[in-house]
């Protein structure tokens, strides 16, 4: 009989291990749609329920490793920046998103809250309303491009045509994940479909480098107008999600805790940019079909069907995430209702994904960077505001505002007029600073001069809304100023602590709460 050694035991080990984690997972998702803590009654993740650090791994290396930002890629190039341009672009707009992502990701994981339901203590119904409006309609506007990306993708591989039909189809079958709680696309997408989709990314790379280095040297011609500000700013809106609240309320209460998953992800984020530019620059095309077609023939070996699949559901789920992300708003607004369910709000949400899907891809001129630039100014801006009313009017001010219960729409407080004020002035700068008003408004306007648009804008949200609330502070009690939650009492407003679920879980804010 032969003797089982430590080396086997190890192996055993990890296989239970690896069973325990899967299980944790799939337990862990089937719970999150069902009703993912996002509304008033079930609204705060318990820290107990906080998952693993490998969890967001491999959630946003699915969310930046995809065809949607070789895309980006080609469209760089077509603007007529280099290779080295290129990189440096990429790594700027997504340093300046990661800047917004960690504080937007630590706000998230002290409260357990998602972003929509944080607007009600912070902003007020009102407010509320608006900024859930923001998180609804930006995200569906991805849910319209990347549908649109996925139709144009099949067309390239097989020529089916039917762009326009297949781009509304898709767009409103891909909330099944959501109103179904499948969750078997988005796991499949992580840990097998997203692998690949790097292997093959890296090898298209090598052999570009290794085979076609002469075409990637030099400035490729312009197609259009891109300037190198405004294909940051487009970089910081193919990053942006603007609800990570959303996402990392699941995790660690530290801030450092989310910036190894960021850096991560960074290098697939640059990897599939610089891939788009190198398919685009050795085509020889500007068509974007075109481009994915050679781009299989190049360096996949002609395997369509393997292209299919793997193009399919890789949208698949990054469309969850988008829908994920409108949802979560559309809760925020309606889930309270008595007899409201979650898969009612997937539904009237999917009904505006085909909408979005009709706008942005038929009707608006350069639709997908009007989307970007929406999203990289509006729901973030809020964010900003949060972060300052959460942890520095505390230390500024001695005005806090413990976020340990999501009151019900009759205990909120009507607008925090600071809040809401600063908001929308910051958010009509960056929509004019980016040129993405629709088309005939404000076309005066351009982008190229403005720099940084979306990072002038948080500035001036977080900004703007310290000057508010200093004013606001030297003209009487704050309470109706900033919209209060009724479930406040005066002393806990007049006070230096942070309280939040983290606070009061190490103590620091106990006897407060």
């Amino acid at each position: 009989m032969t003797e089982q050694g430590p080396h086997h035991h190890d192996i055993h080990e990890v296989e239970e291990e690896l069973r325990h984690d899967l299980a944790f997972e799939r337990a862990s998702l089937d719970e999150s749609i069902k009703h993912d803590y996002s509304t008033a009654d079930t609204g705060i993740v318990p820290l107990e329920k906080r998952r693993p650090m490998w969890h967001f791994m491999g959630l946003w290396t699915t969310f930046v490793a995809g065809f949607s930002y070789m895309f980006l890629g080609f469209e760089i190039h077509d603007g007529g920046h280099s290779l080295a341009t290129t990189a440096a672009i990429t790594l700027i707009g997504y340093g300046f998103y990661v800047a917004y992502a960690m504080t937007g990701s630590y706000l998230g994981s002290r409260t357990g809250q998602t972003h929509a339901l944080l607007t009600r203590s912070i902003f007020g119904r009102v407010g509320s309303w608006i900024v859930s409006a923001f998180i609804l309609l930006a995200p569906l506007g991805w849910v319209g491009y990347q549908a649109n990306l996925l139709a144009v993708l099949w067309d390239g591989f097989y020529s089916w045509g039917n762009i326009f039909t297949l781009t509304l189809l898709l767009a409103g079958v891909m909330i099944l994940n959501n109103l179904l709680g499948f969750t078997g696309i988005s796991v499949f997408a992580r840990y097998l479909v997203t692998p690949i989709l790097i292997l093959w990314c890296i090898y298209m790379v090598a052999k570009a480098v290794i085979t076609d280095h002469s075409k990637l040297g030099g400035t490729p011609p312009q197609s259009f107008s891109l300037p190198f500000w405004v294909a940051v700013v487009a970089v910081i809106g193919f990053s942006m999600w603007g609800n990570e609240p959303d996402f990392w309320r699941y995790g660690k209460p530290s801030f450092n805790w989310a910036w190894p998953t960021y850096i991560f992800a960074a290098l697939w984020f640059t990897l599939f940019v610089m891939a788009g530019w190198m398919m685009a620059a050795i085509s020889g095309t500007t068509d974007t079909a075109k481009v994915f077609r050679f781009t299989v023939h190049y360096s996949l070996f002609g395997a369509f069907g393997l292209a299919w699949i793997i193009a399919t559901i890789s949208q698949f789920a990054i469309n969850d995430g988008n829908y994920y992300e409108s949802v979560n708003a559309g809760q925020n607004l309606i889930g309270g209702w008595k007899r409201w369910r979650r898969p009612f709000t997937c539904l009237v949400v999917a009904g505006g994904g085909v909408i979005a899907a009709d706008l942005v891809n038929f009707h608006f001129l350069n639709g997908w960077f009007k989307v970007a630039s929406f999203l990289a100014v509006s729901v973030p801006c809020a964010t900003v505001i949060m972060v300052v009313d959460h942890f520095l009017l505390p230390r500024l001010f001695r005005i806090s505002r413990p976020l340990t219960h999501v009151p019900q729409w009759e205990e909120t407080g009507l607008i925090n007029w600071p809040a809401t004020i600063a908001l929308l002035g910051a958010v009509f700068f960056g929509v004019t600073g980016t040129a993405s008003w629709p088309h005939g408004w404000l076309e005066a306007t351009a982008p190229n001069s403005w720099g940084p648009v979306p990072l002038e804008a948080w500035a001036l949200a977080g900004g703007l809304y310290i000057v508010l609330v200093a004013v606001a502070r030297a003209l009487g009690p704050v309470r109706s100023a900033l919209g209060f939650a009724k479930t406040i009492s005066d002393s806990l407003i007049a006070s230096d602590a942070v309280i939040d679920i983290a606070s009061v879980a190490e103590g620091r804010a106990a006897a407060a709460s």
